[in-house]
């Protein structure tokens, strides 16, 4: 049941099951958000000792950066080309450079899946050493990497020894489909990633949802061998059909599915863009009102309606419903109705099949005693005469996709007493009428500058080592006053081995603050913080409130944590490790740390041995 009131996020569905944490995972969106990303490694890394995950309101901005430096090479995005929202600068977003992974359909659409396929391991083999357990998790959504507060669906599938259980071969394939659709290439860490996760959901069986007797995935828009055509798998004819689609087109029903539609919902404005007698064929149609609206402040009301920054609100989730004989059939994922969705895209949708009762219409939307339903904010839609047409940005978004394909590299080299970093792609930035280009590196907005289109790309920034990046980010705006923003990729060269030692030590800040961090982790009541203030603050300048740290009581909270949660201990230890090597503990602090973690090893091996 789609009940407004089960709001399941998609950082919810990545947590490790109890007992275990992350071995490696991969993802695709169509839209990214770093700020998003970042959120990612603090789900998989901040749980309990007996597994648990601690509320997003119980983050530490250390604790994040610890998370970060811990998982973030265990990840492995793919996100379409040109599509990578401009975020407040962060210097923290360092710890995901190497993590995404540019792509472009192969047929001229757009890659718009979003799925998680994520490995966690048993957490005894932290300490151990033993043989650990493996489990997979597949989240297939109709969201992207984003903090939108828009109306999704995200279906969960989780490992399960039991052979009757299903396999999900083709969102293996799909994911080898994107190696080969990168703009760019990619590195033999993301390739050995994918190739491993296929090879074991090749083998893996997943338990079916609750009131499913059947799954199927459908692929669409990669043309590889074992995966669904372009085209449609949905059924040509029902006894009751429903469509739920944010974004709708002429195309989808006048050759996609040109066949009846018992109920349509979609948003109101792309309705309003269809041609008159489009909807000729579907019974009742819906515009879907649940009271949100964009409060856009200027700046905002300025980007491109495909701009990757526009926040989604209201409808976004995507649903085909068929009914027929008692039985339903019901596609969630990421195709909306559209041409385009099932011809040129790369989609991805997934087919429960089971009772009326359990997966049929009336018990998706309708509400019961208790609490309303979706379906109370179905709205009865009337056409306009004649059609509104969309605004047309194409001219700006084509740019803006043009410049994301651009080859680029970053040279880093010294200078003087800092660095430089010099972007540079031997084609050409394309000359653009009416429109302005600035760029900078993310990580530096004060280096902001105009560049101009028409020959070979070449910018240098001075910058500081902690400044580097590896990502550029561009705005793009046009004489009417319409922009875009948006973020590129890109690898950089000769980076000193000491840069993400040194960015830590200058994001953590010094070792008194360090302390009561770790002073606040080893204590059951420790300050509480939301995620995304944690995110936000997790790079901002640190200082110390000009106590000693030597009255804090860390050995006594050492000691008790120790015996009893070494794991605690074990996943804090490459903090530590770093900070030492860098000169950033108090004086005799790493030898004291030593000792106790070496204690805890031996303590937690014994205890194996006995068992």
């Amino acid at each position: 049941m789609l009940q407004p009131t089960n709001r399941l996020t998609l950082i919810d569905a990545m947590r490790p099951p109890a007992g275990f944490r992350i071995e490696s995972a991969m993802a695709v969106t169509f839209t990214l958000d770093l700020r998003a990303l970042l959120a990612a490694p603090a789900a998989f890394a901040l749980t309990g000792p007996d597994g648990t995950v601690a509320g997003s309101d119980q983050l530490e901005p250390i604790e994040l950066l610890h998370a970060l430096r811990s998982h973030a090479d265990k990840i492995t995005v793919f996100s379409q080309v040109g599509h990578i929202a401009l975020p407040p600068s962060r210097r923290v977003f360092a710890f995901l450079e190497g993590a995404v992974v540019p792509v472009d359909g192969p047929l001229g659409g757009i890659v718009h899946p979003k799925v998680w396929v994520l490995r966690y391991e048993s957490r005894e083999a932290l300490l151990d050493g033993q043989s650990h357990q493996q489990r997979l998790r597949v989240l297939v959504a109709s969201r992207n990497l984003t903090f939108d507060t828009s109306w999704d669906t995200v279906l969960r599938l989780d490992e399960h020894p039991d052979a009757s259980g299903v396999r999900l071969e083709p969102v293996g394939e799909l994911f080898e489909g994107l190696i080969d659709a990168a703009v760019g290439p990619v590195d033999e860490v993301h390739r050995q990633r994918v190739d491993s996760l296929a090879a074991a959901l090749r083998t893996a069986t997943f338990a079916l949802p609750d009131g499913v007797d059947d799954l199927r995935v459908h692929v669409l828009g990669l043309g590889r061998p074992g995966l669904s055509p372009t085209g449609s798998p949905l059924p040509h004819d029902a006894e009751r059909s429903l469509v739920i689609s944010p974004f709708v087109s002429d195309g989808f029903f006048e050759s996609v599915h040109p066949h009846s539609i018992g109920e349509l919902v979609a948003r109101e404005e792309s309705l309003d863009s269809l041609q008159k007698g489009a909807l000729a064929d579907v019974g009742t149609t819906y515009a879907f009102d649940d009271g949100s609206a964009v409060d856009f402040d200027a700046a905002e009301d300025e980007l491109s309606p495909h701009d990757p920054g526009r926040p989604l609100v209201g409808l976004h989730a995507k649903v085909f419903a068929f009914e027929h004989e008692g039985r339903a059939r019901l596609f969630v994922g990421s195709a909306n109705a559209t041409w385009s969705a099932f011809h040129r895209s790369v989609e991805i949708l997934v087919e429960l099949t089971g009772s009326t009762a359990a997966l049929g219409i009336d018990r998706l939307c309708d509400g019961n005693d208790d609490e309303p339903g979706l379906r109370n904010w179905f709205i009865s839609y009337q056409p306009p005469d004649p059609p509104i047409a969309q605004p047309d940005t194409s001219a700006l978004d084509a740019a803006r996709l043009a410049i994301a394909r651009l080859p680029l590299e970053g040279i880093v080299e010294p200078s003087g007493d800092e660095w430089a970093v010099t972007y540079r792609s031997e084609e050409s930035l394309p000359t653009l009428d009416d429109v302005t280009v600035h760029c900078w590196p993310l990580a530096s907005p004060g280096n902001r500058r105009p560049v101009a289109g028409g020959s070979a790309f070449e910018e240098r920034f001075e910058t500081s080592l902690e400044a580097l990046s590896g990502f550029l980010a561009f705005e793009l705006a046009h004489c009417d006053g319409v922009k875009t923003e948006f973020v590129v990729p890109v690898t950089l060269t000769g980076v000193p081995e000491h840069r993400d030692r040194f960015l830590l030590r200058t994001l953590v800040g010094n070792a008194e603050r360090f302390l009561r961090y770790l002073l606040a982790l080893l204590d059951e009541d420790s300050g509480h913080m939301e995620l995304l203030d944690a995110v936000e603050r997790a790079s901002a300048d640190a200082a110390g409130d000009g106590q000693g740290f030597l009255n804090l009581p860390v050995l006594e909270k050492l000691l008790r944590t120790m015996r009893r949660d070494p794991a605690k201990l074990a996943s804090l230890h490459p903090l530590v490790s770093d900070l030492a090597a860098d000169d950033a503990l108090p004086p005799g602090f790493a030898e004291l740390w030593n000792a106790i973690f070496d204690a805890a090893i031996a303590g937690a091996a014994d205890k194996a041995t006995v068992r």
